[in-house]
Order: C-alpha cells, then structure tokens, then sequence
C-alpha cells in the first residue's frame, strides 16, 4: 500500500514540512516520486519513520539517526548501534541525575521558604553545600554516636530535600517559634509551641526521649558558628528549650497535684 505524504503526515502527526525536510537531507526518502512532483511512501519507509520518531524521542540528532539508519546491515551495524545507545543512555542517566539533584534542592528552598518567610542567598549556598557532602560522613557520624537501632529512627527522620509531608509541617512550626520568641515561656502560644514540639518529637523518636535528648545535643550549634540542621540556631534552640522545660514542669507540678 503507498501513501500520499499528505496521507502519511495525517497517519503520523507529523508535518508535510518535516517529510519533505527529511527527504531533502536523505534521512527518508519516498518510495517513489511520480513526475508531477507527488511523493509516496510504502509500508517499509513508515517503520523507518517511526524509527526515527522513537530515536528524537530518546535525544538523538538528525544527523546520528541518519548516520546509524545509513550503516546498513553490515557486521559492524551492531556495534555502532550499541556505542550509540550506550552514549545517550549515559547521557539520560547524567541528566536525571542533574535533575534530581534540582528536584532536591528546590524542596529545600520550598521548606526554606516556609520556615523563613524567605530565602537569602546563604541559605542557597547552605543547601548545594549540603547535597554535595558525601553520604559517608553522614553514616560515620551516627555510627560514632547511635545504635543501629536508632539509627534507624534518625534515618526516618523527615528529609528536607525530599517530599515528606512532615518537613513542611516542621518548617511551619519552627516558623510559629521563630515568630514568637519574644513571647515569655509562661505564655499561652509558648506553652502550645512546646506541647507541639514535643508530640512531633516523641512520634518521629518512637517515645525514646533518651534518643531525643543526645540528638537535640548533637545538632546544637557551637556559639557563633552556623546551624548544623536548617533553621536549629543556638537562638532558636535555646528558646525552645527554655519553653519545653516550662512546660515540662508545669506539667510535673500538675501530675503532682492530681495525686
């Protein structure tokens, strides 16, 4: 069966344009040409057009696809095939790992953004610095200082930089303290901060407040240098504490007195 190349743009969704282009530099010629200028392709010249649809659509350029489609079926067509696929499949694989790495980075500044009310460019800096630090100092340190057990709980923790629903509920809650730190531990919006943090931190440690207590000591800055978690400041922290241990006992004296 022969189609006009009316017809086969129609059969294909591509363009007139793109057939005739793709005559023009030899990546598909039609079947035949009759002498009033009509183009006509058979069945063979459309699968070698949907080969050529499948390899744009994998990256290639029309001038490798022309190369690869010209080697014929000779010994080495094989090979030259596999050098190709391996090429762009390297390439895909760099890409996606690219764009990975965007996906996380643009969570982060998503959470940062939530936390803060907005994103400086130190905190940019923070974050490639952060995704680029190799995993094998992370895993040396909470060997040094965790069972495996409860490194297992702090691998659980919410990760900024993926889409965990629980880093966002973080982040707004770091941003209610910030807010409201000038608040007296005492007050109503104190006391409700500390209660929150507080049952976020017993549900994400499963209950093991020991667990919580040396993690807490292990993520607090040193004076004057910079946050180890995002948004933990030695600020932020010492207000925090001074809120959780407010509430903690007030919460102590009124056990006591129901007793």
């Amino acid at each position: 069966m022969m189609y006009s190349i009316g017809a086969l743009s129609k059969k294909t969704n591509i363009s007139i344009r793109t057939l005739r282009y793709y005559d023009e530099i030899g990546l598909l010629k039609p079947a035949k040409v009759v002498e009033s200028g009509y183009r006509y392709y058979s069945n063979e010249e459309i699968k070698v057009l949907q080969h050529i649809a499948a390899l744009k659509e994998l990256g290639f350029t029309l001038a490798t696809i022309k190369e690869m489609l010209s080697a014929g079926k000779d010994s080495q067509q094989g090979h030259r095939w596999k050098d190709y696929l391996d090429f762009e499949l390297a390439a895909v694989r760099k890409e996606k790992n690219r764009l990975d790495e965007l996906e996380k980075l643009l969570q982060i500044a998503s959470y940062a953004l939530e936390m803060k009310g907005e994103i400086e460019s130190e905190d940019i800096f923070l974050f490639i610095k952060a995704l680029q630090s190799p995993s094998e100092i992370r895993e040396t340190f909470l060997a040094q200082h965790f069972s495996e057990h409860e490194i297992e709980i702090i691998k659980n923790l919410p990760n900024l930089s993926l889409n965990d629903p629980r880093s966002m509920e973080w982040a707004r809650l770091i941003r209610k303290v910030k807010e409201n730190m000038h608040e007296p531990p005492s007050s109503i919006i104190s006391q409700k901060l500390a209660e929150e943090i507080l049952e976020i931190s017993m549900e994400w440690f499963q209950q093991d407040e020991q667990l919580i207590d040396r993690y807490w000591s292990l993520i607090r800055p040193e004076e004057g240098t910079e946050a180890k978690v995002y948004g933990m400041d030695t600020d932020v922290m010492d207000h925090i504490e001074q809120i959780v241990d407010y509430y903690l006992s007030h919460l102590e004296e009124g056990d006591g007195n129901d007793s």
